[in-house]
């Protein structure tokens, strides 16, 4: 209850005014609605005063502050006003003494938890002077409030006072019963308000982080916490702290410090209540030293661990409410718990299906390139087929005009460009279709490597007359592989073909095989020029011509497809120096699988030409 000595001085025109069983009416109805700390000590005050009341010469009431021990208020004392039963305080000064100190009526009344009438006793008290007092515990059967002294300076001549202030306290404890009852429906009734809160702003355009902030709030407010912390549960199993309410400056700390009660919490599935927080060895010592009581709860929906929600330091918010957390407060943080439950699990939700979402537009461009790429593969083997027989004329007339040409003739140099480039047509058209996957592999196991130096060799004349000066880093762990030798040593021979036709006389060229978990990887880069316009992902589109109009890039389409065909994919980026670093991976794993030994695949299938027992 609030003693402090303005907001118990009744000496105001207004209250002069009124009659003093009205002005009694008034403050009990005042308690009733709500203002249970001082306005149910000035109630009481008004109902002693009354004509059949005890009517005190002056009143002290003191708070019973249960952290310390100790009897708080204010040395002043109500007294009446020669207005109409009003009443008056005096300057208030604050006094605290413990229990201990309390003697005659008063000890009486306070070691009895009830009402008593006697001698003040001659313990230093501020009524020590009285004739006669009457002492009043106020508070509930769970929790003790206070104590209300009644002093008169005269000592009673008959019955008639001591009966007068039975009837006090029969009506001050039911006064208390009902402020009580209706702070109870009070607290009852707060979590109404912050789950509609809740609920409206669940479908609401919040995002998850300001949903999780309304929560923290409403669950400290609707509990008359200090504060409060919202903890949310990740995939690997640990606690993630999310959001505080409370004090700036103190809520962040304060929430660490709780976090092992949280996790403990979470783990467990079970709500922590602890009155104490000192008696808890799952909170830092630092930070229990500075709260009073937390209560913690895991946040769950359809059988998940989502989180938890804790709250610290309840504030009552009456003489007469509890400073535990009580069954009120638990259910009020369990609702909250709940509705929180299903925004985590929704926000989870809604993150799967933006996820879906975007798998599924890349599944369709996927599909829509696949389609693009079969239709242009489908076009460039016609036209290749169709540009065949044209080819093998022009060069056959080519080289037929110039080996009738005199070698001083000076157009013999322009039919050996003609014959050049008609052979490198026939090339372009014909190995790589050769190329395409369509009858089985030959698999052999074969040494990765080996494929590589064979490629190179290949193209050996290519990089020497073009001056390239190539890196080459082969890994010696690299183990065999079923592969069909022929057909990778062509996907990487048209691979380093492309460079070749993009890297400048002089450049360098890179060649590295490597391990990589589980993948072979085969690097070919080189630093030519980049070209405005240059797109990596158009590479392995058949004949998607280059910004330069350097040529077109079907060789590297069919390479892409004999990787594939072996089960591994091939990849084109730019990196550093490097314009164009084309990786072929190949899977190590299902090359082993498929390399088990004949005799293991063969013990788990009986002899079926055996008809009977061997005799």
């Amino acid at each position: 209850m609030d003693t402090t000595g303005p907001s118990l001085t009744h000496g105001s025109e207004r209250s002069a005014e009124q009659a003093p069983e009205r002005r009694a009416l008034d403050l009990v109805l005042a308690a009733l609605e709500g203002h249970a700390n001082a306005a149910l000590s000035q109630a009481l005050i008004a109902i002693a005063q009354q004509a059949d009341g005890p009517v005190f010469d002056r009143a002290h009431v003191l708070d019973w502050d249960e952290s310390r021990d100790e009897l708080r208020g204010w040395e002043s004392a109500l007294e009446p006003s020669r207005a109409e039963g009003a009443l008056s305080a005096t300057a208030p000064r604050a006094i605290a003494f413990g229990a201990e100190r309390l003697s005659g009526a008063a000890a009486e009344a306070w070691q009895g938890g009830r009402s008593a009438i006697g001698s003040a006793g001659p313990s230093e008290t501020p009524w020590r002077g009285a004739a006669e007092i009457g002492a009043l515990v106020l508070g509930t059967s769970e929790r003790r409030a206070g104590l209300l002294i009644g002093e008169w300076r005269t000592p009673a001549g008959d019955e008639a006072r001591a009966l007068r202030f039975e009837r006090f306290a029969r009506e001050g404890a039911a006064l208390m019963r009902a402020v009580e009852r209706a702070g109870l429906e009070r607290r009852r009734a707060r979590p109404a308000g912050a789950v509609a809160e809740l609920a409206r702003a669940s479908v609401s355009a919040l995002n998850l982080a300001e949903a999780l902030h309304l929560v923290a709030r409403l669950a400290a407010e609707a509990t008359g916490s200090r504060g409060s912390a919202v903890w949310r549960a990740m995939p690997d199993g640990t606690l993630r702290l999310e959001v505080t309410f409370g004090i700036a400056g103190e809520r962040e700390r304060l929430a660490r410090g709780l976090h092992s009660l949280a996790l403990s919490c979470v783990t467990r599935g079970a709500a922590m209540v602890r009155d104490r927080a000192t008696e808890e060895s799952l909170i830092e010592a630092e930070v229990a030293a500075q709260i009073r009581n937390v209560a913690i709860l895991p946040v769950r929906a359809y059988g998940r661990e989502l989180g938890a929600i804790g709250l610290y330091d309840r504030s009552p918010r009456g003489a007469l409410e509890p400073v535990r957390y009580d069954e009120v407060e638990l259910t009020a943080l369990a609702t909250l718990g709940d509705a929180l439950a299903l925004l985590l699990d929704q926000a989870g939700r809604f993150d799967e299906v933006r996820r879906l979402e975007l798998q599924g537009r890349e599944l369709q461009a996927r599909i829509a390139r696949e389609e693009r790429l079969a239709t242009l593969g489908e076009l460039a083997g016609r036209v290749a087929s169709e540009a065949r027989n044209p080819l093998a004329s022009i060069g056959a007339f080519a080289r037929r005009v110039h080996r009738e040409l005199p070698e001083s003739t000076p157009h013999r140099e322009y039919l050996e460009i003609v014959i050049r480039e008609t052979e490198r047509l026939e090339r372009l058209v014909g190995s790589p279709l050769e190329s395409l996957p369509g009858e089985p592999l030959r698999l052999e196991v074969q040494n990765l490597n080996d494929v590589v130096q064979d490629a190179l060799r290949v193209s050996g004349e290519a990089l020497v007359r073009r001056r390239m000066r190539l890196v080459k880093k082969l890994a010696p762990d690299l183990p065999p592989l079923l592969l069909d030798a022929e057909r990778v040593k062509l996907a990487i021979t048209n691979v380093l073909a492309q460079a070749l036709e993009t890297a400048p006389v002089g450049g360098r060229m890179r060649v590295e095989s490597r391990r990589a978990g589980g993948f072979a990887i085969v690097e070919l880069a080189h630093d030519g020029p980049r070209h405005p316009g240059d797109i990596l992902e158009q590479v392995f589109v058949p004949f998607a011509s280059r910004a330069d109009g350097g040529g077109a890039t079907l060789g590297l389409a069919m390479a892409q497809q004999v990787i594939h065909a072996h089960g591994g994919e091939i990849r084109a980026r730019a990196e550093a120096e490097w314009t164009s670093v084309v990786s072929l991976t190949l899977p190590i794993q299902a090359n082993e699988d498929r390399r088990r030994p004949r005799g293991d695949r063969r013990q788990a299938r009986p002899d079926r030409r055996r008809r009977g027992p061997e005799r």
